[in-house]
C-alpha cells in the first residue's frame, strides 16, 4: 500500500483543496467539497495524507462519469464505478470520445501537462451520495472524491507507465477514514 506521510487535520485538507478549486459557475468544485465534507462526517474527521504507489493509483474506483449535462454522449464510467486502470483503458478504445464528450476531454487535456496537484480519496465509498451507493467490488481499494479526470490524463499521457512513475514521487493523495496509527 501507499507510503502513508501522516494523518492531518480536515481544516488543513480543506485549505489545499480549495486552494486548488475555485469554486466557480460552471466547475463541480463545490460538489467536490460537499463530498469531502460528507466523507470528512463518516470517517470522524479521519484523514491521512500520502503518496502513492503506482499500483495503488491504477486500483482507485471511480464513480459513475458521463458529463451528460455539459452535452456528453458516451457514459466514460458506469454506475457500477470502474478502475483508472479501466477507465484508462477503455478510452484509449473509445477513438470517439474526444468529439462525442468534449466537456470531459477538455479537463483530461488540460491534465495531461500538469502533475502537481493532489487527488481527494476515501477509505470507502461515501454514504449518502448517489454516484457512490451503486460502486461494486470496491473492497481493499481507495475511492475517488476528486481527481477523475486528472487520474485519467495522466494514465493517458504515460505518467503512470512503470518507467515514468517510478521517477516521480507519487501522486499524493489526502484520504478520508485511513488511519495512521
Amino acid at each position: 500500500m501507499a507510503c502513508t506521510i501522516r494523518g492531518i487535520a480536515t481544516e488543513e485538507v480543506l485549505r489545499v483543496f480549495d486552494r486548488d478549486h475555485p469554486i466557480k459557475p460552471e466547475s463541480s468544485n463545490q460538489y467536490a467539497r460537499g463530498l469531502l465534507e460528507k466523507a470528512d462526517r463518516q470517517f470522524n474527521g479521519v484523514w491521512a495524507q500520502m503518496f502513492l504507489s503506482r499500483e495503488d493509483v491504477l486500483k482507485i474506483i471511480l464513480p459513475p462519469h458521463n458529463h451528460r449535462a455539459g452535452g456528453g454522449q458516451v457514459e466514460l464510467i458506469p454506475i457500477s464505478g470502474m478502475t483508472v486502470s479501466a477507465a484508462t483503458e477503455k478510452i484509449r478504445g473509445m477513438p470517439s470520445y474526444q468529439s462525442a464528450n468534449t466537456c470531459c476531454w477538455k479537463s483530461i487535456t488540460y491534465w495531461m501537462d500538469h502533475y502537481s496537484a493532489p487527488v481527494f480519496l476515501s477509505a470507502a465509498p461515501v454514504r449518502g451520495s448517489s454516484d457512490y451507493q451503486h460502486l461494486a467490488h470496491h473492497e481493499g481499494h481507495l475511492i475517488h472524491l476528486d481527481g477523475l479526470h486528472r487520474l485519467i490524463a495522466w494514465g493517458l499521457s504515460g505518467k503512470l507507465d512503470p518507467d515514468q512513475y517510478d521517477k516521480r514521487q507519487g501522486v499524493e493523495a489526502y484520504v478520508a477514514g485511513w488511519s495512521v496509527a
